[in-house]
């Protein structure tokens, strides 16, 4: 216990301040709306009536992301490896993938709702085409910036060409390849919550824009502290697995 306080003291400061504030604000000296602002003590008590709701949203929502990311971060990594070593590839497509990366995804929703069978597949493809980009193109950025040492090192010896993938190309890149991979997770969570307000029937950011239907912003508020905690349990998973990727640099 001493350990974890010593080394997240700082997260806890700012948590407790930022709680403090908003008691301040909302039951000490009433600044924010209390329609808007509920307290947090009364947001709180909420929990064990909404909590199978919660759950069954998580598992819902989850089930849509880890689908949507696992695809997109093996696409991604798989094609900017590829595009990233080729140059007559990369000269070819780059001004496809810059077209097609800058037009927002939510914007494609209608299409992916009305092309699809069905809800769940035009929520992934969403989710999918957010993180893809990003992991696409910084891979593509990583492994260019590669050493060319390693390469040439790599020829050198005569390495096959997967040993050389895995064992120089990708752990060279991968620093890059995890700080987009990390960005990409974010992006997915946010296309996440706007996918579920088109037809969803169950999920986290349903459950909150159902019960804001009804102005009932005390169960909104949980649902919100509920996304947000675990989105922060996921990243912080993500940032344990990275650290073991990445045991050998200089940050870890």
């Amino acid at each position: 216990m001493g350990n974890f306080l010593k080394s997240y003291w700082g997260v806890i400061a700012i948590g407790s301040f930022v709680l403090i504030g908003y008691i301040l604000l909302t039951d000490v000296f009433g600044v924010l709306s209390p329609f808007l602002f509920p307290s947090i003590f009364d947001v709180v008590i909420l929990f064990p009536k909404y909590s199978d709701q919660l759950f069954t949203g998580l598992k819902s929502s989850l089930l849509l992301l880890t689908t949507a990311y696992v695809l997109a971060a093996i696409c991604g990594i798989a094609l900017g490896t590829l595009i990233g070593l080729k140059s007559g590839i990369r000269k070819n497509v780059t001004p496809y993938i810059n077209a097609f990366s800058a037009i927002p995804v939510p914007l494609l929703t209608p299409y992916a709702i009305n092309l699809f069978p069905s809800f769940k597949a035009a929520s992934i493809f969403l989710i999918w085409l957010a993180a893809f980009w990003v992991i696409l193109g910084t891979t593509i950025g990583a492994v260019m910036s590669i050493d060319k040492r390693y390469l040439e090192t790599a020829s050198t010896l005569e390495l096959p060409k997967m040993e050389k993938l895995f064992r120089i190309i990708l752990p060279a890149a991968s620093p890059s390849i995890l700080v987009g991979c990390s960005i990409a997770l974010t992006l997915s969570f946010m296309m996440l919550a706007v996918a579920e307000m088109f037809g969803a029937t169950s999920g986290m950011a349903y459950f909150v824009q159902y019960y804001s239907d009804f102005a009932k912003f005390d169960v909104v508020m949980l649902g919100f502290l509920f996304t947000a905690s675990v989105l922060v349990l996921i990243m912080y998973i993500f940032d344990m697995i990275k650290h073991r990727i990445l045991h050998w640099t200089i940050n870890n």
